[in-house]
């Protein structure tokens, strides 16, 4: 006959876990036995993290050190207004003297030299002739300032908006000072209408030239036509042959004069070259 021993197990009440079974009489558990390291789970992600920690070791030495971004250069929304700005201008002048882009055909062609009207110096203070000069000096030191930040000449502690207006009033000092320095010229040298003239040929070099440096300081700031250091080059070869049309006319208004070579050659060396040179020197240096 077999014999059963009575079974002393108890088993409590299903957790939300699982079942805890109790082998003994006093109901205690002494250790919970988990499974083997080597089991699935614990297998497979081991192995994944091993395959990740390898690619990553791959791809660090596979980097390279980056170069630093440099700080976007013509980043300003003044911009966009002083550009508005001078178009609603040159609209303006369109508008209210048609001649002025005429007049642009016959300065570059050398026409008009010895006539009356060039000559007439009231016509450099109506009010056209103001907002003409205005918007003319704003886009000749818009292309100043585009230049200067370009190759980071413009100080840290001063904005592009300020710097362009310091540009702007030198532009009018300089223009002011050769204006005032023809008068005093003329008068020493007893000619006032050619210096008379030559003051008006200063002044619509200034202009004309700002319309094409203008256009190249749009191209600049909002094309990717053309490199930047090519605009740049266009703008600075137009700016000296503008300079040179305007030494021609002055050798034209003195041959017509019938004035003195000496004072010709004495003019030009005191008052347009030396500058010129000096300027060249300065900037030569920053460089």
């Amino acid at each position: 006959m077999i014999i059963f021993e009575p079974d002393t197990a108890s088993v409590c009440t299903r957790n939300p876990i699982s079942d805890v079974t109790f082998y003994d009489s006093t109901s205690l558990i002494f250790t919970i036995e988990s499974p083997p390291p080597d089991g699935f789970p614990f297998a497979f992600i081991e192995t994944s993290v091993k395959h990740e920690s390898r690619e990553k070791e791959l791809l660090i030495q596979s980097l390279r050190e980056g170069d630093s971004v440099p700080e976007q250069t013509f980043s300003g929304d003044w911009q966009v207004f002083g550009i508005m700005a001078s178009l609603f201008l040159y609209s303006l002048i369109s508008v209210i003297s048609r001649r002025f882009f005429q007049d642009m055909k016959r300065f570059f062609l050398f026409r008009g030299v010895g006539d009356p009207a060039s000559r007439d110096m009231q016509a450099l203070f109506h009010w056209q002739s103001t907002i003409i000069n205005l918007v003319s000096f704003l886009n000749v030191a818009l292309f100043a300032y585009c230049a200067a930040d370009y190759y980071e000449f413009i100080p840290d502690i001063i904005p592009g908006s300020i710097f362009w207006l310091m540009c702007t009033l030198l532009v009018m000092v300089t223009v002011t000072v050769r204006h005032l320095v023809c008068r005093v010229a003329g008068n020493i040298s007893d000619q006032p209408d050619a210096f008379s003239e030559y003051t008006i040929t200063i002044y619509l070099s200034y202009r004309y030239g700002a319309i094409m440096l203008f256009i190249i300081s749009v191209m600049i700031l909002y094309t990717g036509i053309f490199r930047t250091e090519t605009l740049f080059i266009a703008g600075s070869v137009i700016t000296g042959a503008v300079y040179l049309i305007r030494v021609a006319r002055l050798f034209m208004i003195f041959i017509r004069k019938s004035i003195s070579i000496f004072y010709l050659i004495l003019y030009l060396c005191a008052l347009e070259f030396l500058p010129v040179v000096v300027l060249l020197k300065y900037f030569a240096g920053l460089f």
